[in-house]
């Protein structure tokens, strides 16, 4: 990363949404106008959740983002219209990543954080529109989605619908990786085993005792 800084990947709140970098002019999560009346959604992943997102940064630079909400809130201008989604899921509206730090592995970072934070708050699945030919930030590549836990759910003539089932896929999420390497830094390796301890053999029926014969007294 230049200059040294390292990626942070954080929670979207609300208040963030406005702050992020402008997409695409045609986009229908329109950033520049703070969240109001139009996207609902903003305070109702954050009331369900306690985020609405999660947001990427390198210093105080957003780099790339994924925004997310509940099923029943989903924009109804957009890929969802029409498409509907599970009610068990949560819903990927946007995923974007910055051009110029393409490349490197923030996408993944981003997926893998989001989804810690829905497999903790009982989340069942993520759910998102991917796109095989001219993919934006609404509808990402298939390709790369297949490849990083998704599968198809629907096929649509313009865009299919994926879904990641978080309780099949969580063993590569970061919180519990990093989780089970504490534990293993914790209890470290097994002390080897010495040798087994000799055994006493079983007693066995105690011997009969003599008889000695009684002296008759004169």
């Amino acid at each position: 990363m230049a200059g040294g800084e390292q990626l942070r990947v954080e929670p979207l709140q609300p208040g963030g949404v406005a702050r992020l970098p402008m997409v695409c002019a045609d986009c229908p999560l329109p950033h520049r106008v703070p969240p109001g009346s139009g996207q609902s959604w903003v305070y109702a992943a954050a009331h369900t959740w306690g985020f609405c997102g999660v947001a990427a940064r390198i210093g105080d630079t957003v780099v790339g983002h994924i925004l997310v909400s509940p099923p029943l809130n989903a924009p109804v201008r957009g890929p969802y219209a029409s498409a509907g989604v599970s009610p068990d899921a949560a819903v990927i509206l946007q995923m974007y990543v910055d051009p110029d730090h393409r490349g490197r592995g923030i996408g993944t970072r981003l997926l893998e954080e989001l989804a810690a934070l829905l497999v903790r708050r009982r989340v069942a699945g993520l759910e998102i529109r991917a796109s095989r030919k001219g993919p934006t930030c609404i509808a990402p590549p298939e390709d790369w989605l297949l490849v990083h836990g998704f599968r198809v759910l629907r096929e649509d003539a313009f865009a299919a619908r994926l879904r990641m089932d978080l309780r099949a896929t969580r063993t590569w999420l970061p919180s519990w990786s990093a989780l089970a390497d504490g534990l293993r830094s914790l209890v470290g390796r097994p002390a080897p085993a010495g040798p087994e301890p000799a055994r006493r053999p079983a007693p066995g029926p105690e011997p009969a005792q003599r008889s000695h014969p009684r002296r008759l007294s004169p």
